[in-house]
C-alpha cells in the first residue's frame, strides 16, 4: 500500500488537520517519464497514491509524459502534479517533497472548497486583474520560506483561475529551467518570465508585484480603524520574542507579537540544533514551530507586520508604533528584531545574489547536492555547520577562512576535520565571477599575496552579522560601537524606561537559549514596570505629573 511511506503518526495529522476539511472532491494527475528523474516519479506517485488512500475525496490519476493527456494539459516534465486541472492552472514541476508538503496538503484543501488563503483585500485587488499571469516560484524541499511563497501564488490562481497560472518548480529536479533563468536561489519568483521577488514576500509585496509584473520595493502601507492599545508590544517572531509573549501573557499582559517576515528568525534556517536542552538533535525549523505553537496559546502572532515608525510621549510615557497595518499605542516595548546577514563584499557578490551566491545553506543547498563545487566564506559555529551540511547534501565543499584559526566551538571543528573538509586558511575572496550563474571564485592568500581563480558553483557566506536597530535609532536608544541595542543584563531593560530589548540584537553570545531567557527577562521586567507604574496611577501619581513635579 502507498499509503505505508507515510509515518503513522503522520498520517493521523494529515488526516485530523487537512484531509478532513476537504469538501468536494479534487483531482490530482501525475505525469511520469521513465529515464528522467526516476527516484522523483517514484516519490511523487507513492505522496498521491497515499493522499489517495487516506481520503476518497483525492481522485489520482497517473499519466505519462507524451500521452495524450499530457498534450492535452501541456505537460512536458517528469515528474509533474496538476491540481482540479479542469478548474484551476496549478502544479508542481517536480515532486512535491519535504517542505513542500505542508503547500501541496493546504493547495488540496483551497481546490476542494475554492476558498483562499489570501486577505480580502488582496483578493479584491487580483479580481481586478484582466491580463494573464504566469507566475513560477522556485523551491527546494528543504527551504522553510518556500511553501508560503508557493501557497500565495497558488491562492492567487484559485481568485482568478480565468488568468493567473501557478507553478511550483524544484530547483534541483529542473536545473536547465533554473540555470537559464539564472534561479540558484529559493524561494525566486518569476511572472511571465519576468524576476519578480527573492525570499518569502509578504502579502502586499506579492500581490504588488504581480499587479505590475515588477520587483516592488516599497510595500502597501493599509492603516484601518482606531488606533489599537497594547499593554506590551513585541517586535521580532524569533525565539526571544516568541518567549516573552508567553511570558508576557501568562503575567497578564495584553500583548501581541509583530513580525515582518516569518517567525523564528536565524534559527529557522539552522539545519541542525544540538545544544539546546531537551532535545540531543533537532531540526532548526521544527524547533521553532514547537515554539511558535505554544506561543500562538497566548498571544496573537501578526506575521507580514513591521513597523515604520516609532515614537516615545514624553507626556503621557507611552510608545506610538505605526506599522503597515495599525498604529498601535502600548506601555511597553520589546525589541527582538534580531539580526541580518554581513554581505560580501567582494565585487560580484552582490551581482550574482541568487545565482550562486547565498547566505542560507538551508534553503539553496539542495540544488548543489551531486558533487557540485562551492564554497563557504566563513570560520564561526554557522559557517562551519553551513559547510557540513553542504557536504552531508553531497556537494564538494572547501571552507574559505581569513584567519589562521576557527572560532566554532570544539565540536563542530572535530566533525569539521573528519568530514575532510579542506580550509584555506589566511584567505580571502577577491571577485567572484560568472555569466548568469556564479562559474568562479578568485581568492587571495594573504600570507604570500597570491591570488588564485578556483571554478565553483556556488558560494556560501556565513561572516558575522548586523544588529537589525532601526527601530532602537528611531527611539534613541543607546547603541554600542557595532550598533547593538544596550541593556542591562539582568533586566534586559535599555536606556528608555518601559523599552526592553533580548535576543541577538542585544549582542553577545548568539544562541536560542540565551535568546529564550533574555526574552522571558524583558517580559517579567515589563510586567514588574507595567504593574508599578499601574499602582502609582491608582495613587494618583501619573507620568504627567511625575514629569511636571520634576
Amino acid at each position: 500500500m502507498a499509503e505505508e511511506m507515510i509515518p503513522d503518526d503522520v498520517k493521523k495529522v494529515i488526516r485530523d488537520t487537512f484531509l478532513k476539511e476537504l469538501k468536494n472532491d479534487v483531482a490530482v494527475e501525475v505525469y511520469t517519464k521513465k529515464g528522467v528523474n526516476d527516484q522523483f516519479n517514484e516519490a511523487a506517485t507513492g505522496l498521491i497514491k497515499a493522499m489517495a488512500e487516506l481520503s476518497d475525496k483525492v481522485k489520482a490519476s497517473f499519466h505519462t509524459v507524451g500521452d495524450e493527456q499530457s498534450v492535452k494539459r501541456n505537460v512536458a516534465r517528469s515528474p509533474t502534479v496538476l491540481i482540479a486541472p479542469d478548474k484551476y492552472r496549478i502544479r508542481y514541476i517536480g515532486a512535491p517533497l519535504g517542505e513542500e508538503g505542508r503547500s501541496f496538503l493546504v493547495a488540496l484543501m483551497m481546490a476542494s472548497t475554492g476558498k483562499s488563503i489570501l486577505t480580502a483585500p488582496s483578493m479584491e485587488k487580483i479580481g481586478g486583474i484582466r491580463e494573464k499571469r504566469d507566475v513560477q516560484v522556485f523551491v527546494s524541499p528543504t527551504c522553510p520560506y518556500c511553501p508560503q511563497q508557493v501557497l500565495q501564488a497558488f491562492a492567487a490562481a484559485v481568485v482568478k483561475p480565468d488568468v493567473i497560472s501557478a507553478e511550483a518548480v524544484e530547483i534541483y529536479e529542473n536545473q536547465d529551467l533554473a540555470e537559464n533563468l539564472g534561479s540558484l536561489a529559493v524561494p525566486q519568483t518569476f511572472i511571465n518570465g519576468t524576476f519578480t521577488g527573492a525570499g518569502l514576500q509578504p502579502e502586499e509585496w506579492f500581490v504588488e508585484s504581480l499587479l505590475t509584473i515588477k520587483e516592488p520595493t516599497v510595500a502597501s502601507t493599509r492603516i484601518s480603524g482606531e488606533p489599537v492599545e497594547k499593554d506590551l508590544v513585541i517586535v521580532g517572531g524569533g525565539p526571544a520574542g516568541l518567549t516573552a509573549a508567553i511570558y508576557a501573557v501568562r503575567a497578564g499582559l495584553n500583548s501581541i507579537v509583530i513580525e515582518k517576515s516569518n517567525l523564528g528568525g536565524q534559527v529557522a534556517i539552522t539545519p541542525v540544533v544540538e545544544n539546546y536542552p531537551g532535545f540531543m538533535r533537532i531540526g532548526g525549523k521544527s524547533l521553532v514551530d514547537l515554539i511558535a505553537q505554544q506561543a500562538a496559546q497566548y498571544a496573537d502572532l501578526h506575521i507580514g507586520e513591521y513597523v515604520t515608525e516609532a515614537a516615545k510621549d514624553k507626556h503621557d510615557g507611552k510608545i506610538y508604533l505605526k506599522t503597515n497595518h495599525a498604529i498601535y499605542i502600548t506601555k511597553g516595548l520589546v525589541i527582538a528584531t534580531g539580526v541580518d546577514n554581513r554581505v560580501l563584499e567582494a565585487p560580484g557578490a552582490n551581482k550574482f545574489y541568487g545565482r550562486g551566491v547565498s547566505y542560507c545553506a538551508t534553503c539553496d543547498g539542495y540544488f548543489f547536492k551531486d558533487g557540485k563545487k562551492v564554497i563557504v566564506v566563513g570560520g564561526g559555529n554557522t559557517a562551519v555547520t553551513d559547510a557540513l551540511y553542504l557536504r552531508n547534501l553531497g556537494a564538494q565543499v572547501t571552507l574559505v577562512h581569513w584567519r589562521d584559526t576557527l572560532k566554532a566551538e570544539a565540536r563542530l571543528q572535530e566533525s569539521l576535520k573528519q568530514a575532510g573538509i579542506p580550509v584555506l586558511w589566511n584567505s580571502e575572496v577577491r571577485e567572484i565571477t560568472g555569466d548568469k550563474i556564479v562559474r568562479a571564485v578568485r581568492i587571495e592568500d594573504k600570507s604570500s599575496g597570491t591570488v588564485n581563480e578556483m571554478a565553483v558553483d556556488g558560494v556560501f557566506a556565513a561572516i558575522g552579522y548586523i544588529p537589525s536597530n532601526d527601530m532602537a535609532k528611531q527611539l534613541g536608544l543607546e547603541l554600542d560601537g557595532e550598533g547593538y541595542i544596550k541593556v542591562d543584563l539582568t533586566t534586559m531593560r535599555t536606556s528608555m524606561p518601559m523599552v526592553y530589548a533580548a535576543g541577538d540584537v542585544t549582542g553577545g553570545l548568539k544562541q536560542i537559549a540565551v535568546a529564550v531567557g533574555q526574552g522571558s527577562m524583558a517580559a517579567m521586567s515589563a510586567f514588574e514596570d507595567i504593574s508599578s507604574t499601574y499602582r502609582k496611577e491608582k495613587e494618583g501619581v501619573t507620568p504627567l505629573k511625575a514629569a511636571k513635579a520634576g
